[in-house]
């Protein structure tokens, strides 16, 4: 079956087309607020489809962390393809047991990564969505998603170091020149690159040391290139994690 995949993230929303057994044909765009009706949403879905000469969808899964934004896709997808989209919430089955207090909180996003993470790399599981926030998603080996954490994103934090400062700049983020820092740009850039990624490997430590646990590491989300030459202990990437666990879902449901 052919299915139009939909993440919207907080920085960027990911569109993706499954079928014949791959996720192919990737579309990124701003997440804009306030920004594109329907009316637009439809004109980007359809000239998407017409682009890479793809067949119409047969259906659809939405997840989103924007619920501004939802709505619009939403009707796009059903103006352009007359489908129906699956919008992902915490009622979806899953195939998966959350040991968590409030499934109501959990992000969209969230599910998908557990759903894939489980689906396709089995064992233990910590699932790193280096995102606007950076998430951790627990997943064991039994299929139970037995919590996490979350911490402001590698951009969101050098946004907050300028606008909280009165001299300090916003900084293109990449990997710094040298680690002991010789300017500003370059003291900013080995503090946050640096410093996520010992928070991300501190966090990942102890979640091991407090579970008693091995686990295979995950990484997804649009900004992990940055800060990946600075960690050993991921183990895959997977940029396309979100849209699989959305395939995954919209077959359990």
């Amino acid at each position: 079956m052919a299915l139009l995949l939909v993440d919207i993230g907080n920085t960027n929303t990911t569109i993706g087309f499954y079928g014949n057994g791959e996720i192919k044909n990737i579309l990124r765009l701003k997440t804009i607020i306030d920004g594109r009706d329907t009316e637009e949403y439809s004109y980007i879905l359809d000239g998407f489809i017409m682009q890479h000469k793809m067949q119409a969808p047969e259906g659809a899964v939405i997840c989103s962390v924007v619920p501004g934004v939802t709505p619009f896709l939403a009707n796009a997808v059903k103006k352009s393809f007359d489908v129906d989209p699956l919008n992902l919430n915490y009622k979806a089955k899953t195939g998966l047991k959350f040991l968590i207090k409030n499934m109501e909180e959990l992000g969209a996003d969230r599910i998908a990564n557990a759903v894939a993470a489980h689906k396709l790399y089995k064992g233990n599981v910590i699932v790193v969505d280096f995102g606007t926030a950076t998430t951790f998603c627990v997943i064991t080996e039994k299929g139970e998603y037995a919590g996490g954490a979350i911490m402001p994103g590698v951009v969101l934090s050098a946004h907050a170091l300028a606008e909280k400062t009165a001299k300090l700049p916003l900084v293109d983020l990449k990997a710094p020149d040298s680690i002991l820092g010789k300017n500003t740009r370059e003291n900013i850039l080995t503090g946050i690159i640096l410093g996520h990624a010992g928070a991300v490997e501190r966090i990942i430590n102890e979640i091991k040391r407090d579970t008693g646990k091995d686990f295979t590491v995950l990484a997804t989300g649009g900004l992990v290139d940055s800060v990946k030459p600075y960690m050993k202990i991921i183990d895959y990437i997977n940029p396309l994690l979100t849209l699989e666990g959305l395939r995954f879902i919209y077959e359990f449901n």
